[in-house]
Formats: C-alpha cells, sequence, structure tokens
C-alpha cells in the first residue's frame, strides 16, 4: 500500500450529508447513536493503525469494490463532530475530523480537516456507502466534472501533488511596497480558487509605525480578501526589509511576502551606478 498525503479512500468518496437531507431536529435513540460511532470508529481506527483490511466489514456490499480498488493511506488520527439523521433513522452523514499530513518541499506538514462519510443500515449493522453519481466531497469541498472534462478534478494528482490544490489560493503581487520616509500604504488581495472554505491569519515583523489590517478571516469559494499595511515612519532613514507570513488553513501552508520600504528618488541618483 502507499501512503499518501490523504486517506484516497476518503478524497475519492465522502459525501457530506448531500445524499439524504438531514432531519437536525430528531435525535436517534442512544443505543442506535453508539451502535453508529462504533462502527464508524471501527472503519476509521485501522487506517490510524496501517491495517487497512480491518476496514472491510465496516463497508457496505455496494462499495465493496470501490473500497478495494482504491489506494489507501494512513491517517493520524480522527474525531467523530456530529451526525446528521435521515430516512428516518435508516441513513446518516457522519462528520469526521481527519488528522492527516501533507507533503511539502520533502516535509510531512500536520493538517486536519472534517470530513462526512455517508452510512445506512444493512442488514441490521450500519455501513459506509458510497453514491457514485454525486460529486466527491474531499476538504476542498466537493469535486464535479467540468465542461469538457468528463473525470472532474485529477483526484490522483492532488494527492501526489498538493501545490495542485495550494496554488489555488492566490495573491495578486509578491510584496508590500512602502515609503521610508513618509506615510504611505499598500495593500494584497487574497484570492480562494478553491472549492471549499479556507481561513487565513497574517503577521508580520514589526517597526514603530508599522500597522496592519486584514479585511476578514473566512473565505468562500470565489471569495477575496484585502490585507493592508500602513507605515508612518518617525524619521527619513532607509529601513530594512521585513517579511510577513500569510497561513493559510486548515493545509498549514505559509505565504512569506516581504514588506520593503522605498527610498527617495533624491537619494536613489545619488546612490553609485551597478
Amino acid at each position: 500500500m502507499m501512503f499518501r498525503p490523504f486517506a484516497a479512500v476518503l478524497a475519492a468518496s465522502l459525501c457530506a450529508g448531500a445524499q439524504e437531507k438531514p432531519n437536525l431536529f430528531n435525535a436517534a435513540p442512544p443505543e442506535m447513536e453508539k451502535a453508529l460511532r462504533d462502527r464508524v470508529t471501527g472503519f476509521y481506527q485501522p487506517y490510524v493503525d496501517g491495517k487497512f483490511r480491518a476496514a472491510e466489514p465496516f463497508v457496505c456490499e455496494d462499495t465493496k469494490d470501490t473500497h478495494y480498488n482504491q489506494e489507501k493511506s494512513k491517517i493520524r488520527g480522527f474525531e467523530i463532530l456530529k451526525i446528521n439523521w435521515a430516512d428516518g433513522f435508516k441513513k446518516a452523514s457522519v462528520v469526521t475530523t481527519v488528522q492527516t499530513s501533507i507533503q511539502m518541499r520533502g516535509q510531512n506538514i500536520p493538517a486536519s480537516a472534517p470530513m462526512a462519510t455517508s452510512w445506512k443500515l444493512e442488514n441490521g449493522n450500519w455501513c459506509y456507502f458510497v453514491d457514485p453519481t454525486l460529486g466527491r466531497v474531499t476538504p476542498m469541498g466537493t469535486m464535479k466534472p467540468g465542461p469538457g472534462n468528463a473525470k472532474g478534478m485529477d483526484i490522483d494528482a492532488m494527492l501526489k501533488n498538493p501545490n495542485i490544490i495550494l496554488n489555488q489560493v492566490k495573491v495578486n503581487k509578491e510584496r508590500f511596497l512602502l515609503h521610508s520616509w513618509e506615510k504611505s500604504a499598500d495593500s494584497v488581495v487574497i484570492t480562494n480558487g478553491m472549492q471549499g472554505s479556507i481561513t487565513i491569519s497574517f503577521q508580520t515583523e514589526s517597526i514603530p509605525g508599522l500597522t496592519y489590517r486584514l479585511e476578514k478571516t473566512e473565505l468562500a469559494p470565489g471569495d477575496t480578501a484585502r490585507i493592508e499595511v500602513v507605515y508612518d515612519p518617525k524619521d527619513e532613514s532607509a529601513k530594512p526589509t521585513l517579511n510577513a507570513s500569510l497561513k493559510i488553513d486548515p493545509f498549514g501552508r505559509t505565504l512569506i511576502i516581504p514588506v520593503v520600504f522605498d527610498i527617495p528618488e533624491s537619494v536613489k541618483k545619488q546612490l553609485p551606478k551597478q
């Protein structure tokens, strides 16, 4: 078995409760909820242990071939967050946080992401199933075929190279440019080109007179956020370049954006020509 950043069995088959409209107002009997939780735990634990065949008894008959043929990948852990019941408590969507890793620049970076799997009662036991007619749900959103692409987004390619996903989060320029001698401001716009929501945070090395503002921290698919950096210098001396950090979750990716301080044209003219 190959070990990949995201559990391929999950990335290829998760469905975020779209198969049935959950009844959010009714709670299942405690013994039924416990039975489902035990079965979900039985399905995920083999992915923690790296003993993937042990998950097969928790897979529905109509999904066994799909599950068997998918490459499996070990995960670090999991936690059941929520159960949405449907079809008179005969089906359920189980939201689980899966703890895995993303390979970036030769390093394994821990990451956690919520995933939803679909479950139904079969011969008196809860089992995991996949509806092949629906889009594939991953931490990045539901992957569906687009125009001219019958296969949709290449899940295997994404798992081999996570940057295919991460590079869909873009900034409109590579640096902040400020004046070292007078008050000035500059901004960078972040665009979420992914099919799922992301969370961003921002911080920068500081000098007196430097402030910043992040427009918002939660970006829905296609959404944008502006980061504005303002500098009000105490003197007209040259300033060193600073590093600002933009962190993107749930992937744990960090972009370094330099904060550069320009000097007056009159000073530039006095510099030796290179």
